[in-house]
């Protein structure tokens, strides 16, 4: 079952429901309260009735004449002989049988109420049932002889002109509510339509499909998030789609330069080109490792598989050791290079955190001018440590600061220079599972500052 037709079925299913409960109650307050008072009611206006017929001592005719009369007025009136001999007054009755009740009148009872006590038919159906015994009733002397007479309200009377003009106000609301539940429940379900169209769209990578729900309601908000959810889908798609061809050709570069100098390592080479190739290839294949490598830590970082372990740490002793393993880097370019560390201790993973400092050291020496400067400060304030590395070197253009981190973005000028574009990216992974935060600031010629910060908390 659809769901417009399940709103509408449920709809109905709770109109029922709501008709019935209302019905027995206003049973139940008919037979507890409306029964009896309009017995009572009923029971005066006969007895008044019988008595300015007996005081005013009226003629059968003319009490028939007057009796007719109240007819007019929305009752219907029997007189009735000891004999069983009846005349009726207003709309005939469709029963006229007399109970025992009724016949008691003729030997000694003064009152019959039989609005109060009728039960033929269910419930408050008895105020409309046309039978003689659904009235009340009194003796009276006419003309010398006793006879009984029996009133109830004409069921026509009930109805009045007021009473119909209620009717129509109840069924055009009825009417409607409805209407209004049924062209709500189409609005409600059209947008609900549109966001399954839209999510079917999305199943089969149509990150594009535009979804056509304005509305500033609960449904709306879900619209707005599932439209925020689609661009962040259309963007990890296209990061994706990047992050493939961009690993597809770093692999597929040095994989054919180790196979064009393979082939050329066939032919009869002289020793020096031998070892000129042999180097090459050498050099390729290390960076074809270095680049797995570094997959495999920001691969396994965002899966959240990667063996944290956490304990504390040294960060001057990691920053002097990264330094001492690459020395001869330093000395190849001719570098100066100035340590200001406190020994400072955090409770991070060693691993990773000298994955790091690898990353953003050998950055400061890969892009240096040669007999440039790096320096490196490591200090503690306020419960923050704070790690800063400036070298003098070629800077990074303004506009391609923000895209320093994102996976295998190479500055322009460092291309062709070694590397994977994946070591900031590493680094930042690494520094945001730390909850510490990075900042590069650069000058074009004049060199960078990066500018770590932990929270000791």
């Amino acid at each position: 079952m659809k769901l417009l037709q399940r709103y509408i079925f449920y709809t109905f299913i709770i109109i029922c429901i709501s008709v019935f409960i209302g019905f027995i109650c206003s049973n139940v307050l008919y037979v507890a309260f409306v029964k009896e008072q309009m017995n009572n009611r009923y029971l005066v206006i006969v007895e008044e009735l019988a008595e300015q017929m007996e005081e005013n001592e009226l003629t059968l005719e003319v009490s028939s004449d007057f009796l007719q009369t109240m007819s007019h007025l929305g009752y219907q009136l029997a007189l009735v002989k000891e004999n069983g001999e009846m005349i009726t007054f207003g709309e005939p009755f469709k029963k006229i049988e007399l109970n025992d009740q009724m016949n008691a009148l003729f030997n000694g009872e003064n009152v019959y109420q039989g609005v109060k006590s009728f039960k033929k038919t269910y419930l408050m159906m008895t105020h409309f049932a046309n039978d003689i015994q659904n009235t009340v009733g009194t003796t009276l002397e006419l003309e010398g002889e006793k006879r009984a007479l029996f009133l109830r309200s004409n069921n026509t009377s009930f109805f009045t002109e007021f009473h119909l003009v209620i009717f129509g106000f109840i069924l055009a609301v009825f009417i409607s509510s409805i209407l209004g539940i049924l062209l709500m429940s189409r609005r409600l379900t059209k947008s609900l339509l549109e966001l399954t169209s839209a999510t079917k769209e999305i199943a089969n990578q149509n990150y594009e499909y535009p979804l056509m729900v304005n509305r500033k309601d609960e449904i709306g908000e879900l619209a707005d998030s599932f439209r925020k959810m689609q661009q962040r889908l259309a963007h990890t798609d296209k990061a994706r789609k990047k992050f493939i061809n961009n690993v597809s050709h770093d692999f597929q570069s040095p994989l054919l330069n180790i196979q064009g100098y393979s082939e050329l390592l066939d032919q009869e080479l002289s020793s020096s080109e031998g070892k000129k190739y042999n180097g090459i290839i050498q050099t390729e294949a290390k960076r074809l490792s270095n680049l797995t490598k570094q997959l495999l830590i920001l691969t396994s970082i965002d899966q959240g598989t990667y063996p944290i372990n956490k304990k504390l740490v040294r960060i001057d002793e990691q920053l002097h050791q990264v330094v001492h393993s690459m020395l001869w880097r330093i000395e190849e370019k001719g570098l100066e290079i100035k340590i200001d560390s406190q020994p400072v201790t955090l409770y991070a993973d060693q691993s990773l955190l000298m994955n790091a400092w690898e990353n953003l050291i050998g950055n400061a020496i890969k892009y240096n001018k040669e007999y440039g400067e790096i320096s490196i400060q490591c200090v503690e304030e306020n419960s923050q440590v704070i790690v800063r590395i400036h070298d003098t070197g070629i800077g990074i253009e303004r506009h391609e600061l923000d895209k320093i981190f994102d996976r295998f973005y190479r500055v322009d000028k460092a291309r062709n220079k070694e590397g994977t574009g994946l070591g900031l990216s590493i680094v930042q992974e690494v520094l945001s599972y730390h909850d510490a935060s990075i900042e590069i600031t650069s000058n074009v010629n004049e060199g960078t500052t990066v500018t770590i910060i932990f929270s000791k908390s």
